[in-house]
């Protein structure tokens, strides 16, 4: 970062200045610009300084050229830059000797150049990296045009380039740095992880300084949050290297983070336009109105792969705790989706609390999946009662189908209240048969005629009835296993059945009044309380 009187004379502004003597301090630093006005100006410096003078007070004075010269290389000068008007273009002997013996480089000053434009050049927050040399506003410059060309790994780059530092760059579950090895292996992803170190107040109040300290070495760096809609996205970290922070480090990190917000807002805005896209193409999918070319077609503009052949899966959320219309919502699913299956799988949201998605059935291992998808999905967005359906497998022209199968899937296991809540529509058996609504009617019926006896007179249903008769059947209607597994005599189970035959009017005894009741028990969990 530091600009050395060497970077200075490589730049197109004193192209046409050249070295007079002291070449082996063409090292030195500058920071600042002085004019030499009188023999005594270098007890007034500080350090660093480039000075440029006529030298009219000096002329004819070998003496005081000399005494001039070891003072100003005395007091840490970087430099003299020397008009010779007035020396008939020559630097006087004196000068030069006095130059190379104290490695104090003079160069040659053109007429041309006023002060004032060399003091501007110099003083205007120059930075330097592997001898290029640019202004600040230059530099700042670069880093957003590569945003604009590379995103946020060219961010990265930019970053490296002007300071020398390791780059890297924090946004979601993405990680980009610069150089590639820069992320050691058991570095804190985690930003509360990080250790605060202690610093002075410093004007670029959103830059902290952090440490980490492990069996294997210590790491130092500065970051500052990635923001989006006043809310923090990510974080850029500049590792310290050899040598301190400079300020041009902060004001480059600071730019840096202000082009990575100005990407994610782009990035955000771009996602949310296809996000309503995908609704549309989702909705049209499963209403069946794509021939397979146009879907295909459409399906590849979103980014999707669609498969011939595939499944529907329906996941509903609690409208209470998940609209996946929010950003930061639908962003977590984006991640579990594609991260579960692949970056080119077609999903989408449907309404505010459901989602879908139509993933090829040639993994053997899709069902294991989607019990990761489950999990994941309901730990992160915080959701107990999310329910998953899976349709069975269909071709693209009976994707509808199968996405009915997947939300018929859902309203009949959603009755039967199991545990994970993933119901597959070829795994409900008997159920399958009961496609809500169509047979709700008919299933209201069906238990009206069979087990509606056995309500009590507040309309609810006789619990002890209906568990005694349960378990008789699960027993093989067996009086003597029923009564071990219920912890009661016999003679009590006998009882109970006796009077739910009296009140169904039915005889257990015969097949036909078994199957009457096994099924009537089955419809029962789809029975509402209203339907009652």
């Amino acid at each position: 970062m530091e600009v050395r009187l060497s970077d200075l004379l490589g730049c197109d502004f004193f192209a046409d200045s050249r070295v007079l003597a002291g070449e082996k301090g063409l090292s030195h630093v500058v920071s600042s610009v002085t004019v030499l006005d009188s023999p005594d100006a270098p007890k007034y410096m500080r350090g660093g300084d480039l000075v440029i003078t006529t030298a009219y007070s000096l002329l004819n004075d070998p003496a005081a050229q000399r005494e001039v010269l070891e003072n100003l290389a005395k007091c840490g000068a970087a430099g003299l830059g020397i008009k010779l008007r007035f020396f008939n273009k020559q630097l006087p002997r004196v000068m030069k000797e006095t130059a190379d013996r104290c490695n104090f480089p003079i160069i040659n000053i053109t007429d041309e150049y006023a002060y004032t434009d060399i003091y501007e050049f110099v003083n205007s927050n120059l930075i330097s990296v592997n001898k290029e040399i640019k202004r600040e506003d230059e530099v700042i410059k670069d880093i957003t045009v590569s945003i604009s060309k590379n995103g946020l790994p060219g961010v990265a780059k930019a970053l490296y380039t002007w300071t020398g530092l390791g780059v890297i760059i924090f946004y979601g579950e993405q990680r980009y740095s610069y150089p590639d090895e820069t992320i050691p292996g058991e570095f804190p992803v985690e930003a509360h992880r990080w250790r605060k170190k202690y610093q002075r107040e410093n004007s670029f109040l959103k830059i902290e300084s952090f440490y980490w300290e492990s069996d294997k070495g210590s790491m130092e760096w500065i970051a500052t949050d990635i923001t989006n809609n006043s809310s923090s996205q990510g974080h850029v970290i500049l590792l310290k290297g050899n040598r301190e922070y400079v300020k041009e480090d902060y004001i480059l990190l600071d730019c840096a983070a202000s082009a990575c917000s100005m990407e994610i807002k782009r990035i955000s805005s771009i996602v949310n336009v296809q996000r309503k896209y995908r609704k549309s193409f989702m909705e049209s999918l499963f209403n069946e109105q794509y021939a397979w070319k146009e879907a295909k077609y459409q399906a590849g503009e979103l980014g999707f792969v669609l498969p011939e052949r595939g499944i529907v899966v329906f996941v509903r959320f609690d409208s209470e705790v998940v609209n996946v219309f929010d950003e930061n919502c639908m962003e977590a699913i984006d991640g579990i989706v594609t991260g579960t299956f692949n970056a080119h799988t077609v999903f989408g949201p449907l309404e505010c609390n459901s989602i879908a998605i139509y993933v090829s059935d040639d993994q053997a291992d899709y069902l294991q999946s989607i019990d990761k998808l489950y999990e994941q999905l309901r730990d992160t967005l915080k959701d107990p009662q999310m329910i998953i359906g899976i349709g069975r497998a269909a071709t693209f022209m009976d994707v509808g189908k199968s996405f009915e199968e997947a939300k018929n899937a859902i309203a009949i296991g959603s009755c039967l209240n199991l545990n994970p809540k993933i119901y597959s529509f070829s795994k409900l058996g008997f159920y399958r048969l009961l496609k809500l609504p169509d047979v709700a009617q008919e299933m209201v019926k069906y238990y009206n005629d069979y087990l509606k006896p056995l309500q009590n007179k507040r309309g609810n249903n006789n619990s002890v009835l209906i568990n005694t008769l349960t378990c008789f059947i699960e027993s093989g209607y067996n009086y003597r296993d029923t009564a071990t597994i219920m912890y009661m005599h016999p003679n009590t189970v006998r009882y109970r059945i006796a009077n739910i035959e009296k009140l169904c009017r039915v005889n257990l005894k015969y097949a036909y009044d078994r199957l009457n009741m096994e099924i009537a028990l089955k419809i029962l969990p789809l029975i509402s309380v209203e339907e009652q």
